[in-house]
């Protein structure tokens, strides 16, 4: 096995792109889906007669290690592709980059991308709603494993410690998950498919 590249998703090879700005120093992703059953019941059976879905939720959450606005200014350093304005969700909108997002080749359009304003409950009412890749980073090019769209943050908070640095860690809710394998489409009659 000695000088073979694994071909499976690792931490190493994953990148996570939030509103198209990859994010360099993102760990310990994770989502969910879930799906919600219940098992109708009828007179004279123990047993239900069906399992029936009842609702479909998306979930997740991630970390950022942390590195300040005008850091790099002050210190004299720069990793490669480091934004001087700090990786915090302030920069995370479609200001910062071209705003465009690649999808993992299935038909619908990405969102509008103001990851930005999560924060900000000024810009609530605007819907302030965007999409996450997550892509296996490969020697011919990256490949599409996850995409969430319209994903809203739920919960942010900061640690720091004398022994490790500082990290903001995100939760998200979102509507639909796609694989590199399947496509999440709307359940109900008429509802809009370019979520």
């Amino acid at each position: 096995m000695a000088g073979l590249r694994p071909f499976f998703l690792t931490g190493a090879n994953a990148k996570i792109v939030i509103n198209g700005k990859t994010l360099a120093y993102c760990s310990d992703f994770s989502c969910q889906v879930q799906v919600m059953h219940q098992t109708p019941k009828v007179l004279g059976m123990y047993e239900g007669v069906s399992v029936e879905p009842l609702s479909y939720n998306v979930a997740g959450g991630f970390n950022v290690i942390k590195y300040v606005k005008g850091a790099i200014d002050a210190t004299g350093s720069s990793p490669n592709g480091v934004d001087a304005n700090g990786d915090g969700v302030g920069n995370w909108g479609n200001r910062w980059g071209n705003g465009v997002l690649r999808n993992l080749g299935v038909p619908f359009a990405g969102n509008d991308g103001r990851a930005d304003e999560a924060l900000d409950p000024s810009k609530y009412s605007q819907g302030t709603s965007f999409d996450i890749v997550v892509y296996q980073k490969t020697p011919s090019g990256d490949i599409g494993v996850y995409n969430i769209r319209s994903a809203r943050i739920t919960a942010m908070s900061f640690n720091v410690s004398k022994t490790s640095p500082g990290v903001d860690t995100y939760q998200f809710v979102a509507l639909y998950v796609d694989g590199d394998n399947f496509v999440a489409d709307p359940s109900g009659q008429g509802q809009n498919t370019s979520v």
